[in-house]
């Protein structure tokens, strides 16, 4: 990054400069990985020791922090922090050039001038539209049909199949795949029949979603991911599922078909959800949960079946009490039966009998 001085900072991010030292940055770094000429970020207090030891240019404290370094005060070092990570993203220019790729394979009635940049190799089928400022990676492709709004990212290797809506400022990252099939399938004693998938998926604004993704196309009507949501890699969502507003599921999560996920649902790594099932708004599920049920809104569930965060450790901790509860009821099914409970003692206490 071109350097800038640690006032500079203070005045983009609205803070406060601390001391009267006014140094370069040249460069910014979480704490575990900051050095000299770095700016970092303090949170907890704890880290005060480390911060020192990194030899950092500058910190970005919160209201009532203190160092003996040269600092900005911001209401919220790690938002401030993220905040001026924009100024360290790629020129993106470079990594779209402007302009048609001699390369790409563009359909006559589609409408591509309002795009920014459609990289090489690039397929844009019969009837599509690109709204302004959107920019395609190499090996794009885009079905017959689609709809894609201002300001997109499509990065290289993503496929948005036959008539999807893509909404505005959505990111969509290399090797998504949007609008296929959902798997739907009816099987008889002729064998397994195809259940036609003749609806879409419909990604709305501020979307972003992660590589490898799938979101499967509606079997009628639509799939549809609200907007703010972010996705992260690898994540499959199946037909006629609607995920609200401002939800984040992280990666590896199956969501099977025809669940509605309302706004503001957080998921951990790896969890599965069953057909059909309804997340309240604003709840909480733990990675690697198994959603066989709905979950209440604002709930906090973990585990398989997923059930109430504080029921599951309730029942991990008894779980860790069970052999000794098995040695006690043996030592009482003895007594009751008239037997002697000596030798049970002495093996619990790890000594043989004689």
């Amino acid at each position: 990054m071109k350097a800038i001085r640690l006032s500079e900072i203070a005045e983009l991010l609205g803070g406060e400069l601390v001391g009267t030292e006014d140094p370069w940055i040249t460069g910014a770094a979480g704490l575990d990985h900051a050095g000299p000429g770095d700016l970092t970020f303090l949170i907890r207090k704890k880290l005060l020791d480390r911060l020192k030891e990194s030899g950092v240019a500058g910190v970005l404290i919160g209201p009532d922090q203190e160092v003996d370094l040269p600092a900005v005060r911001v209401d919220d070092p790690y938002g401030a922090f993220a905040l001026f990570l924009e100024r360290l993203l790629p020129d993106r220019d470079r990594d779209f050039p402007p302009g048609v790729h001699p390369t790409a394979v563009i359909d006559p009635t589609a409408d591509v001038a309002a795009a920014t940049s459609i990289g090489p190799y690039c397929v844009v089928g019969p009837g599509t539209v690109l709204g302004t400022g959107c920019r395609l990676g190499s090996h794009v492709v885009l079905g017959a049909d689609v709809t894609v709004g201002e300001g997109c990212l499509i990065y290289s290797g993503a496929c948005v199949r036959e008539a999807c809506l893509i909404g505005n400022r959505v990111v969509i990252h290399s090797g998504v795949v949007l609008g296929t099939d959902g798997f739907g399938f009816l099987p008889g004693k002729n064998g397994i029949r195809k259940i036609p998938q003749v609806g879409i998926v419909e990604i709305q604004d501020d979307v972003e979603i992660g590589a490898g993704s799938c979101i499967d196309r509606a079997t009628t009507g639509r799939t549809v991911v609200g907007a703010g949501s972010k996705i992260d890699n690898q994540v499959q969502i199946g037909h006629n599922v609607t995920i609200g507003k401002m939800c984040l599921l992280s990666a590896q999560i199956g969501i099977a078909g025809s669940c509605i996920i309302e706004d503001g649902v957080t998921m951990g790594g790896q969890v599965g959800v069953a057909d059909h099932r309804t997340i309240g708004a604003g709840a909480r599920i733990g990675a690697q949960a198994g959603v066989a049920g709905d979950i209440e809104a604002g709930a906090t569930v973990f585990g398989t079946p997923a059930i109430d965060i504080g029921e599951y450790f309730r029942m991990f901790a008894s779980l860790r009490k069970l052999p000794e509860l098995l040695r006690r009821v043996t030592r009482l099914e003895k007594r009751i039966s008239g037997g002697s409970d000596k030798g049970s003692a002495a093996h619990d206490n790890g000594q043989e009998k004689n």
